[in-house]
Parts: C-alpha cells; structure tokens; sequence
C-alpha cells in the first residue's frame, strides 16, 4: 500500500483541517456539549449547509429517516442532502469536528438499514441529487453520479445509447450501493455483476479529499470498494462498462414440475444443475424458487434459433409432469419484465419488515442430493408461520463467475454455482415483528448449514443480502474470506479516524 494519487480536491476539502481547527477552537470553551450539539451548530451554522439539512425537530424527520428494512429504526443526529463535492466535504468537516460518524445514503434498501447509519446517532449523507450521467462513445464506458438509481439509470442508458449494463432487478433500488456489494441480476451469468463490470470509482475519503480508484490508479481502494465501499468514503460517481445486445429478441421460459414429493422435486434440481454445469451456455439464465412449488423461470439472451433444442435437452431430464412455457420479447421489453417498472418512477419494492439469510455454494462443491433435500425439507415445506410469509429462491449463477479470483476484489466470490435466499416476511395487515421470528426462520435454515458442514462445504454469504445477525467472526468470513484482514489494514489507511465506522458490519481498523 502506497500514497493515495489524488485526482482533484474540492474546495472543502482544501480547508477541511484548517476549518476543524476553527471549530474546536470556538467550541473549546463549552466543554459540556455533546458531539451532537457540536455537529447542529456547525450544519446549521454553515452557509453552504444550513438549507440543505434537517434536523429531528423537523416536521418532516419521519419521513427523511424513514427506514426501507421496517425491523430496524435508527435515529440519525442529522441528514444532510448535498449538491456539490463541495457541500459533502463540509458536511464531512462538520462530522468529523463534532467526532460523529457519516453514512452514506444511496438508495435505502439495505436490510440492515444501514444506508441510515445502522445505530442511533450518525450523520446521514444523503447522495440522492449526484445522479448526472454521461456516455463516452468512443469507449463505451458509462458514468453515472453515486446517488443514481437502478430504473432510471438503465433506462436513460438504453434510450440514448441502446446499450445496457448488468443491474439488480429493482428498479429503485440505489445503483451504488447494488453494484459494489455484488448486484447479480438476469445477465450476470454472461456479462458478469456489476461489481464485474465498474471499471472506476470516484470518492471521497474521511478528510474530503477525493480520489479516482481503479485497477490501475488507487488499487488498494478499489479493491476494498468492491464489497465494502461505505466503510472507506463516499462514492461520489462510478463508471461501468456497457454491451450492446447482440440480438434484438430475448426469451423468457417458465418451468413447473406440478404436484411432486420432496424426493422428486430435489432430484428434480439435482438434474438442472448437472445440465446447467455440463451443457447450459453463459446465456442461461434462471431463478428456481425456494418458496412455494417447485417451479423456477429465465431467460435466454443468445440466439433465438437456438433456445428450443437446448431448452428441450433441460426438459427431457425432468418428470413428466413438467409443464412449461416460453415466450419472447424484445431486450428492452423483457428488461421491464424481469424488473417490473424498469422506466417507472416510483418503488415497486414498498418497506417491510423481514428477515433474510442468503448462503453461496461454488461449482466445486455444489448442491448434493442430501443439502438440497435439507433446504427444502426444513425451509418452504416446514414453513407455518401466520404472522410470516416466506420468500427464497435459487439463482443459478455460475458462467463468467469462472474467471474471478477471490484476492482481486474484498468479496470473495470466485466460481460461484448458486446463490441461495431465505427470507421471512411480516404478515400484511401486522405491524409489530414477531418476537421469535429470526429464531424461527435461523432454525429452518439450520438443518441445510449443518448438512454443508456435513459435507466440508464452507459458509459463504453475498454481501447485498447481508444477514444482519451474524457475528464479526461469522461475516467476515462468509462475505470477504482471507481478504479481510488486507481490508482492516486499508482502512487503517484510508479512514484512520474510523469516520465510517457506523453499523455493526462496518470495517474496522486492524
């Protein structure tokens, strides 16, 4: 690790140290205020900031703090929504004077609501007006500020330049946020993740200063941002490579095995996947639910020529009270499909209260006969809760996961086979989480952890699906592997004062 190459300074960041000596010097004198009062008075005393922050005496606090994961409700000390580079370095000198730590706002739709700090009392940056793009024709690289969402981000991508880059499917979702913890969406097995595809970040690190991080320049930082971007600074833009599709119709399928025991549906998955590692090429895309029958849907993007005889060669292997159904659509019309509202302007993902665990198996040590039927026999059919609903599925990953070596990014994911989500969900109508629901759904889950350990298969996780009860000892392992110790000693570097250090799965200094 070396010097950071600093690729430009705003100007808060020019006076940052020289404007936190002023405040300690005039705050000096009131020993007995607390950091929060320390950080009020320097917001709203601030000419840049004063308009741009609110407070929770605001009379619309609620709604500025208002949490997407409904299980947790942390209050920040304030939310401060700026325009400039500028105004998000003194927002940073004020937090940093004042002792609170920052979080970085994208989206909101972290399941530990840790866009809003995570724990009583940081500083809520809130990114949601950096959201300028811009398209270099010449490169195909395509930039978009660090507050963009995913719908309208794609969409305006697609209407300029026709060209698409691999996304969540959430069309509201914050497309930072997404990307740098993994993203995988529909084309992900081809194309690779988002976080594949980043070719830049711009950010700006603890003391305002920003940097441009890449493979090349700032690699260090890059690394980390690649799964665990918001405990290092605040992503101001990133840039992504784009593809172009090379066929203009997609096809979407549907399969359902109909009315079958545990043992059939399980051999049933056991056939896909062998078909799906052997025979199925990176275009193959699909989901296999994990709650409800046994059913699962995809898409195929290569030629459309070609989609009949394979999928043919992926039915023949099942029962034969499979039914399916296939229809094709144009790119842009089957995107909206699989992520409904992709144009729209409003969240098709409403808040809720919930519970998720997501586990990652590899192509070396995928499914067996005995883990599946422990995952389905403990999970979806033992479900029978009423003040719950279930939702899980499969995503096949595998394809270009290939060529991704753990040691060159913070989440480590090489090779990866299948990404697994169980998830438990608030009734409609209930307001109040129950009180045995984690217990309830970690016990359901458990008896599929055990059968992996069984099997010498070690427990990975996928950072955008975070499960927010785990132990350091436990995610850090499941998520960064052997990395995170090189993560502790970056940080030590990059946020020495440990600025964005605010949630229980933030990275800390070594």
């Amino acid at each position: 690790m070396g010097l950071l190459r600093h690729s430009f300074k705003p100007q808060g960041a020019l006076h940052l140290l020289s404007n936190i000596i002023l405040f300690s010097s005039l705050l000096s004198g009131s020993a007995a205020q607390d950091d929060s009062t320390r950080l009020r008075d320097c917001l709203s005393g601030s000419s840049i900031l004063a308009s741009l922050v609110t407070f929770s005496d605001a009379t619309n606090w609620e709604n500025v703090t208002s949490p997407w994961s409904l299980r947790f409700n942390p209050e920040p000390a304030a939310v401060v929504v700026p325009r400039t580079k500028d105004e998000v370095a003194a927002a940073l000198a004020c937090a940093v004077n004042a002792g609170v730590k920052v979080s970085p706002l994208n989206g909101g739709h972290s399941y530990g609501a840790y866009g809003l700090g995570g724990v009583d009392g940081a500083l809520v940056i809130n990114m949601e007006r950096f959201t300028e793009t811009s398209f270099d024709e010449a490169t195909g690289l395509f930039t978009y500020g660090g507050g963009s969402r995913v719908g309208p981000t794609a969409t305006w991508l697609w209407e300029n330049h026709g060209r698409h880059f691999p996304h969540v499917r959430a069309n509201w979702v914050g497309l930072s946020g997404s990307s740098i913890g993994g993203g995988f969406g529909t084309t992900s097995r081809f194309l690779g993740t988002p976080m594949d595809n980043l070719d830049s970040v711009e950010v700006m690190l603890y003391n305002g200063t920003v940097v441009t991080a890449s493979r090349k320049e700032n690699p260090d930082l890059f690394f980390v941002i690649q799964g665990a971007g918001s405990s290092y600074g605040i992503l101001l833009s990133l840039t992504t490579r784009t593809w172009k599709p090379e066929y203009e119709l997609v096809t979407n399928f549907t399969i359902s095995l109909g009315d079958v025991d545990i043992d059939t549906g399980v051999q049933a998955l056991m056939d896909i996947q062998d078909w799906a590692m052997t025979e199925a090429p990176d275009t193959f895309a699909l989901r296999w639910q994990l709650a409800g029958e046994w059913n699962g849907s995809g898409y195929f993007y290569g030629n459309p020529d070609d989609f009949a005889p394979l999928f043919a060669g992926l039915v023949e292997r099942l029962p034969n009270t499979t039914v399916t159904t296939t229809s094709t659509q144009d790119f842009w019309s089957m995107e909206n499909f699989a992520a409904p509202l992709l144009n729209g302007t409003a969240d098709t993902f409403p808040p809720r209260s919930m519970y998720l665990q997501a586990l990652v198996l590899r192509s070396d040590q995928p499914l067996t006969f005995e883990s599946a039927k422990a995952l389905y026999q403990h999970t979806t059919l033992a479900f029978n809760r009423t003040d719950m609903t279930k939702f899980g599925f499969l995503d096949l990953w595998g394809g270009v996961s290939r060529d991704v070596d753990d040691s060159a990014q913070a989440m480590a994911y090489a090779n990866n086979q299948w990404l697994i989500r169980w998830e438990g969900r608030l009734a409609n109508g209930l307001s109040e989480w129950p009180a045995d629901g984690i217990e309830y759904m970690q016990a359901g889950f458990r008896p599929f952890q055990d059968q992996l350990k069984k099997e010498g298969v070690p427990l990975r996780g996928f950072v955008n699906y975070r499960d927010t009860e785990l132990t350091e000892e436990e995610w850090s392992v499941r998520l960064y592997g052997e990395n995170y110790e090189k993560m502790k000693g970056i940080k030590t570097e990059m946020d020495p004062m440990g600025v964005f250090d605010t949630h229980a799965q933030s990275i800390r200094s070594s």
